[in-house]
This record gives structure tokens, C-alpha cells and sequence, in this order.
């Protein structure tokens, strides 16, 4: 099979979900009619009860025995006329009360075939995912051994200790880029709010209007500064919220650079075969960092206008593509591009995650970038 083969049980998916979503509506609407009809012939139920024991008050069977105080026993005539108006309520209310039986027979009936073909298409769906796992796997596999024989330099090129090496290069020079923040970020500006809290004490002495503004500026400055220290905690720690799915924190991601970059014109489609499969807490986090490098490399290098997302998740496997209209990307990139480039990043984390990696594209296409990531 191919990527079109793949593209067409998405859409025999998404048609199934389609159905199914408009099956459980309607099962959950079907429910509801019953409950309601169910509760009226309660109400319809207590009503008769009511007539009957007033019918059998207003009953003149026999003449004996009746209390002669009763306000019955003056006049048979309206008594009897009384019962028979109750009787023709009661029988109307009965009649009532056996359509309504129909009719709950009827919408329980329909209930029960919805609830069948909810279950044969929640059936139908887990095996076309299935098989969309098997065909994705296979497909990427195929594509694997095409990129190894047809591009340049990859991962499979180089030697376990080649990888090393970069990885250790790498985690060095992030490093670096930290150590800079931080005396820019933080350093830097406490060493600015040790200057003005000398120029404070002085000015609380001589200008109180004066030792106002800077005490402000120190405010606001501190305030920035928790900011800078909680946005370098994160970048170390690095890791997605444990409580929420990764599908939702890139949800959220795709979101926010719609609302960043709306000259990209950002399009995405997030396939999950399974909402209640547990992605390992390692493989979200770098499926994110990911991700977020190669978006934020369109955003400064691709000039496009239209970017596309496709992500397929499964319990076996991660499967990225990305594409953009832009400029495409050099052939020779691996040893073009700066050792130190997030491209060659994301090489080597895929590479520790035993994944497979494929860039492509020219002026003409833009530039695709595939990636998949076993999860078994």
C-alpha cells in the first residue's frame, strides 16, 4: 500500500466517526424522548389511580348500608351521573395510556437498534485503525529505505559514536546558550536592582518623589525578572504537563501560531487512534520540542504562506509531516547548515529515539519534513 491507500481509510474513518457521532446523538436524544414518555405515563398512571378510587366512591352499587348523612344518599340521580363522567375520564386516560405504551415500545425498539449500530461502528473503527497502524508502518518503513538509498548524509550514515559526539556537542552548547541567558536575563538585571536600591536609599533621604519612580522601577523590574526565572525553569525542566494529552498541549501549539503567524496560513490535522493510550512522558516532551523547531524554523527561514500539519498517533507509532510553500530547503543540508542548528537537534533526539527522519523540497514544492517515532 501507499500514502494514498493511507489517506483513503482516514476517510472511510472519519466517515465512520461521522456516522457514529450522529448515531450517538441520536441514541442519546432517543434515550431522552423514553425517559420523558416514561415519566408522563407515571403522571398518567397516578391520574387513573386517583379516578378509580373516586369512581369507586361515587359508585352506587346498592342502597343498603349507605350512611344516611352521606350527601349521596339525597340524590341517586346526580350521584350516578357522577360516576359515569368519571368512567368516560377513565376511559379516555386508559386509551391514553395504551398509546403511550406503544409508543415507548416503539422508541425502546429504536433505542436498541441505535445502541447496535453504535457498538458495530466503534467495532468497525478499532479495526480500521488497526489496519491504518499496519499500512502507516509499513508505508513508513518503505519511505525509511528509500531516504536512506536516495538522500545524503542521515542518521544511518554515521556511527553510534559519530552520534555521540554530536549529542554531546550539542548538549554543550545548550548549555552555553543558557549560561547567556541567564547573565542576560538575570544576572544583568540584578546587578541593575542593586545599583538602584543604592540609588534609592539616598533619594529616600533627599527626593521622596524621586524614591517613589525608582522604587516603581524596581517593582517592575523585579516582577520581570520572576518572569525570566520561571521561563528558565521551563526550558530546563523541559517537560509537557503529565495531566494532559499530548494531543491536547498540540492543540494548543498549532492554536497559538495561528494566532502568531496568520500570513502562514496554518492548517493541521491531529489523528488519534485511540484517546486512552498513555504516550510515554519522554516521547511527549520531545515530540513537542521537535516540532516547535521545525515550526519556528518556517517561521524564520520558509517565507510561506501556507503551512500544513498532518499527525497520526497510535499505540505503536508516531507519525509527523510537515509542509510548507516556501522557499524549500538545500539538498546539502546536513553539511551545509551550522553544526549547531536545530535541524541537526532534532536529527540526533530522533535518533535517540530509534525514529526515522526525512527532509525534502525545492522552490518549487517548499519543504516537507517527515518524522516517525516508535513507541514499542
Amino acid at each position: 500500500m501507499d500514502t494514498s491507500s493511507i489517506e483513503s481509510l482516514k476517510l472511510v474513518r472519519k466517515t465512520n466517526q461521522d456516522l457514529l457521532n450522529f448515531f450517538n446523538d441520536s441514541y442519546i436524544s432517543k434515550l431522552e424522548q423514553v425517559q420523558s414518555l416514561k415519566t408522563e405515563d407515571f403522571e398518567l398512571k397516578a391520574k387513573i389511580d386517583q379516578l378509580i378510587k373516586t369512581l369507586d366512591v361515587y359508585s352506587f352499587k346498592t342502597s343498603t348500608g349507605h350512611n344516611v348523612f352521606s350527601p349521596f344518599s339525597v340524590d341517586t340521580t346526580s350521584q350516578q351521573e357522577k360516576a359515569t363522567q368519571i368512567e368516560l375520564q377513565l376511559k379516555e386516560l386508559q386509551d391514553m395510556q395504551q398509546t403511550l405504551h406503544l409508543q415507548i415500545k416503539e422508541d425502546e425498539e429504536e433505542t436498541a437498534l441505535l445502541k447496535k449500530r453504535i457498538t458495530d461502528l466503534s467495532t468497525s473503527n478499532r479495526h480500521i485503525d488497526d489496519l491504518l497502524t499496519e499500512v502507516t508502518e509499513e508505508v513508513s518503513t518503505i519511505n525509511n529505505e528509500d531516504t536512506t538509498e536516495t538522500d545524503g548524509p542521515d542518521t544511518d550514515s554515521l556511527t553510534a559514536a559519530d552520534h555521540g559526539k554530536n549529542i554531546l556537542r550539542l548538549y554543550q552548547y545548550e548549555k552555553k546558550q543558557l549560561a547567556d541567558r541567564i547573565q542576560s536575563d538575570i544576572t544583568d538585571v540584578l546587578d541593575s536592582n542593586s545599583h538602584k536600591l543604592d540609588v534609592l536609599s539616598w533619594l529616600i533621604r533627599s527626593d521622596i518623589n524621586r524614591a517613589k519612580v525608582t522604587l516603581e522601577e524596581l517593582t517592575s523590574s523585579t516582577a520581570k525578572l520572576a518572569d525570566h526565572v520561571d521561563e528558565l525553569a521551563n526550558s530546563l525542566s523541559g517537560e509537557s504537563d503529565s495531566e494532559e494529552p499530548v494531543w491536547n498541549h498540540l492543540e494548543k501549539l498549532f492554536q497559538g501560531y495561528r494566532d502568531e503567524h496568520p500570513e502562514c496560513g496554518i492548517s493541521y490535522d491531529i489523528n488519534c487512534a485511540d484517546y486512552a493510550m498513555n504516550i510515554p512522558g519522554i516521547v511527549a516532551t520531545y515530540l513537542l520540542s521537535i516540532t516547535k523547531d521545525i515550526m519556528n524554523n518556517i517561521f524564520v527561514h520558509s517565507n510561506a504562506n501556507k503551512v500544513s500539519i498532518k499527525i497520526y498517533l497510535s499505540s505503536k507509532l508516531i507519525d509527523v509531516y510537515i509542509n510548507d510553500n516556501g522557499v524549500g530547503i538545500d539538498n546539502n543540508y546536513d553539511t551545509n547548515s551550522p553544526w549547531y542548528s536545530s535541524l541537526h537537534r532534532i536529527k540526533e533526539i530522533i535518533y535517540l529515539l530509534n525514529g526515522t527522519l526525512k527532509i525534502d523540497g525545492d522552490s518549487k514544492t517548499g519543504t516537507n519534513v517527515r518524522f516517525t517515532i516508535p513507541l514499542e
